[in-house]
């Protein structure tokens, strides 16, 4: 009698198995850029420290066409977007571009604040930026009254993006007034108050560098517990920020976004949100390239929603 129940269990295993691989998107030897642009449900893009220029500059147009060729449905920006004392074309085209005007969202870093006020120091001068953008007109958009932090959700066939952006300038030195206990608390307010579920995807952005590390032991813990993305930038260089030791925590994927244009290894995130199970594959696309790509390994990785960080190696499915 256990024998029978036994071979029962182990069919209905079996078969749980292979209807959980029937609809499974599965990451394979035949995989490429653009079935991974067919098998996600959507994708999106992350970019940082233009410092002004836009199509007129290599890198960026490619930045740009890239974007457009893979649909990807919004961009999310870093800051530094704009440079003083030198021509920033950007501003028009965020202006006049319909994509970028209805889908960008900028962060108001050092470079805006010295831009539009004093010097880089000047904290929150750098707001007009978010108008350039156009943010005030969309109403999945809710700027802080003080003009340079803002929540959004992006939602498209019943998954959110909730995008919280946060204004940490590197200028003043002290980080306790660059990122001040306002925006601290500001943040845990937006993290505690979203109701996640495996159709929620939390993205936290910062200008400068592993800001997340600045925040107290308890705080820190909520939040890379309950995020997908933590990002920061400033630096020019793509990097991975170590969150912890465990490889099998369940917790968020930190990363600096490099820059366009102003790095040797200049280029852009790409975020492919992928169903069955519900994770996102988000790869540093190299505009030194002749076109989009498969990233190497350190380059590309996937993050399970409510899940584990694995680094992808595309040559292991060969």
């Amino acid at each position: 009698m256990q024998r029978y129940l036994d071979k029962n269990m182990l069919l209905k295993i079996r078969s749980i198995i292979l209807v959980f691989f029937a609809f499974a998107e599965v990451l394979s030897a035949q995989m490429s850029i653009e079935k991974l642009d067919k098998m996600a449900e959507f994708s999106f893009a992350i970019m940082s420290d233009n410092k002004g220029c836009s199509i007129e500059n290599k890198d960026f147009f490619k930045c740009d066409q890239w974007i457009r060729e893979a649909g990807d449905r919004f961009i999310l920006g870093l800051g530094d977007h704009v440079k003083d004392n030198r021509t920033n074309p950007f501003l028009n085209f965020i202006k006049k571009d319909s994509l970028w005007n209805n889908h960008f969202y900028p962060n108001v870093a050092d470079g805006e604040n010295e831009f539009w006020g004093r010097d880089q120091s000047d904290w929150g001068a750098g707001s007009p930026i978010l108008d350039y953008a156009g943010l005030y007109k969309r109403e999945n958009v809710k700027v802080r009254d003080n003009k340079c932090e803002y929540y959004a959700i992006e939602s498209f066939e019943g998954i959110k993006v909730h995008i919280i952006q946060l204004h940490f300038s590197d200028s003043p030195d002290d980080p306790n007034v660059a990122f001040n206990e306002n925006s601290r608390q500001y943040l845990m307010d937006m993290i505690n108050g979203i109701k996640k579920t495996k159709k929620d995807i939390i993205v936290v952005l910062a200008h400068t560098g592993s800001w997340f590390n600045l925040l107290s032991p308890e705080r820190r813990s909520v939040l890379v517990k309950k995020a997908d993305l933590l990002l920061g930038a400033t630096t020019h260089k793509y990097k991975r920020y170590k969150i912890s030791d465990n490889k099998n925590a369940k917790e968020a994927l930190a990363l600096n976004t490099g820059a366009i244009a102003n790095s040797f290894k200049s280029g852009y995130l790409q975020v492919h949100v992928l169903k069955n199970p519900m994770r996102i594959v988000v790869q540093y696309q190299l505009t030194k390239n002749d076109s989009r790509e498969l990233q190497k390994n350190g380059y590309a990785f996937q993050k399970m929603i409510k899940g584990k960080v694995e680094s992808i190696d595309w040559n292991r499915f060969k």
